[in-house]
């Protein structure tokens, strides 16, 4: 199944591929799947999104063979054994089935949209339509994304329905696996889940450099460096917070800054005071903000993504999650690191809880779909999909 709730919000929103027929709109309908009318807006959406998983997917087989040239277009070439174009379609179609299927189910569960949702729905089409937006003003001339999505055949009423059922699909998600649903997840999965793939840490980078922003050589300087940074581990481990700490460390950084400033902007001429009574009049004026919680500081570093170092991030990965604080060296500067058991961030979990959700069972989820919508039929108009909108002829 190619679909997953990353996926859905592209299919959603996301700016759809230019294609060769533009000004060819067609309001009417591309297919019948068990017995559902297909609007061909809701078939082109899709198939964009496809097209572009397309690519990536040939962009890693490419990659994985030692071919790193760049991708033009998918077609002419094979992705996972398929005519790029057949693999799109069938794509396509898988995702077709999708959308009517979570129809069916969520008519089967008694599943609804709300006043509000569909309200919400509304608003986000309407926004879609009406809002002045940049991006396509700068890519395709026209004025609003709408305009752009009516020029290539994608109307009000397909994206109205890709919104509705992306609500829908989310919500018999949580039918399935929510923690009243009919397989749910329980708090013993979700918290190993968590621990083994996300580690909550708080941080402090102290760079070796001085108030200027200049490399420190002398090794009494980077001791002195690294003797603060074991004074906030001694601190903390002595059970003081870690928002003093972090306060602190801030607050350091400021009076650093102002002392850099004044000393470039000092000017004899503009004042009776000495150079050392400006520095130190701005050193005392500096100020830093305080954190009003602990969890305001708290980074959350996923075991397959970091926007830190590698050897920070395997560092963090090394230590245990009891909450005590170390230092972690590199060529450039010293941290003071703590790293926090997940599963006690509850703030974090709960807001947290419905995407991690997804990724723990997206791919089950996907089956179940997939298996409700084995047997249906499909009866398509051969010359919209083969010839018409036929993948070749919508490139990005």
């Amino acid at each position: 199944m190619t679909f997953n709730f990353r996926k859905i919000a592209a299919a959603a929103a996301a700016i759809v591929c230019t294609a060769s027929f533009c000004g060819c709109s067609d309001s009417g309908y591309i297919m019948t799947v068990d017995g559902e009318q297909i609007r061909t807006g809701i078939y082109l959406s899709f198939m964009q999104t496809v097209h572009g998983e397309a690519k990536t997917k040939l962009s890693e087989e490419m990659t994985e063979a030692g071919d790193t040239s760049e991708i033009t277009t998918v077609f002419g070439h094979q992705i996972e054994g398929v005519n790029a174009a057949e693999w799109i379609k069938s794509h396509t179609l898988d995702d077709i089935k999708d959308f009517v299927a979570v129809k069916r189910l969520c008519e089967q569960y008694g599943i609804t949209l709300t006043d509000d949702e569909l309200a919400e729905v509304n608003n986000n089409v309407n926004s879609v339509w009406s809002d002045e937006n940049n991006y396509a003003q700068y890519f395709y001339k026209t004025d609003t994304i709408g305009e752009y999505y009516d020029s290539i055949g994608v109307g009000r009423e397909s994206l109205t329905e890709i919104y509705k059922y992306t609500t829908l699909r989310s919500k018999l998600f949580d039918k399935y696996y929510g923690k009243d649903g009919l397989t749910p997840v329980t708090d013993e999965e979700f918290d190993a889940y968590i621990r083994e793939n996300y580690a909550g840490v708080k941080l402090i980078e102290l760079e070796f450099d001085d108030y200027g922003g200049i490399d420190l050589k002398d090794e009494a300087d980077i001791r002195a460096v690294r003797d603060t940074a074991q004074s906030y581990v001694d601190r903390l481990n002595g059970g003081e917070s870690f928002i003093n700490i972090k306060y602190d460390y801030d607050l350091a950084q400021a009076q650093g800054k102002a002392r850099a400033d004044a000393e470039d902007s000092y000017d004899s001429s503009g004042t009776d005071k000495t150079l050392e009574e400006t520095v130190q009049e701005a050193v005392d004026a500096a100020t830093a903000e305080k954190a009003e919680s602990e969890s305001s500081l708290e980074r959350m570093i996923s075991k397959t993504s970091s926007s830190l170092d590698a050897d920070i991030t395997d560092y963090i990965w090394s230590i245990a999650d009891d909450s005590k604080a170390s230092t972690f060296e590199t060529s450039d500067s010293i941290y003071v690191v703590v790293r926090d058991d997940v599963t006690t961030l509850t703030e974090w979990k709960d807001t947290s809880r419905s995407s991690i959700l997804g990724n723990m069972r997206n791919d089950e989820f996907d089956g179940v779909v997939l298996d409700a919508a084995a047997d249906y039929t499909v009866v398509s108009d051969d010359y919209l999909v083969n010839n018409k909108y036929s993948p070749d002829r919508v490139k990005g």
